[in-house]
């Protein structure tokens, strides 16, 4: 069974659009200090398991956060949409994870005062066999 943080950041490493615009600054949990924009960080809000009667566990439903920051509206904007189209509707391997599905929403972010940064979230939902 695939962790799905780290499965997701190995796709999104492996794959030549979004590494051209992330490099490797997607990582999971926090962000690390100094980090270069755009840059962006994956946390888990859900990973329930589905069930059968017939077969006892059948899959999972993972919810996963992408959080993107960006010094400018602009730099955000594009950031996600890169993200957003490679991701959308995909289903195959996403790093060592088979994904049935992928379906992504893309929920509005704003300017944080304090880190002096733009933040857009995007909710990605996976559904998986493993």
């Amino acid at each position: 069974m695939a962790e799905p943080k780290q499965a997701l950041i190995a796709f999104c490493n492996n794959n030549t659009e979004i590494f051209a615009t992330f490099g490797t600054r997607i990582t999971a949990d926090k962000i690390p200090d100094g980090q270069a924009y755009p840059h962006a960080r994956v946390i888990v809000v859900s990973d329930p398991r589905t069930y059968l009667l017939s077969k006892g566990r059948s899959g999972r439903k993972i919810r996963l956060q992408l959080d993107v920051y960006a010094e400018t509206v602009a730099g955000a904007d594009t950031s996600v949409a890169v993200l957003e189209t490679v991701l959308e509707g995909y289903k195959g391997m996403l790093g060592p994870l088979d994904a049935g599905y992928v379906f992504v929403k893309n929920i509005p972010g704003d300017w944080n005062e304090t880190a002096r940064n733009e933040h857009r979230i995007l909710e990605l939902e996976i559904g998986t066999n493993d």
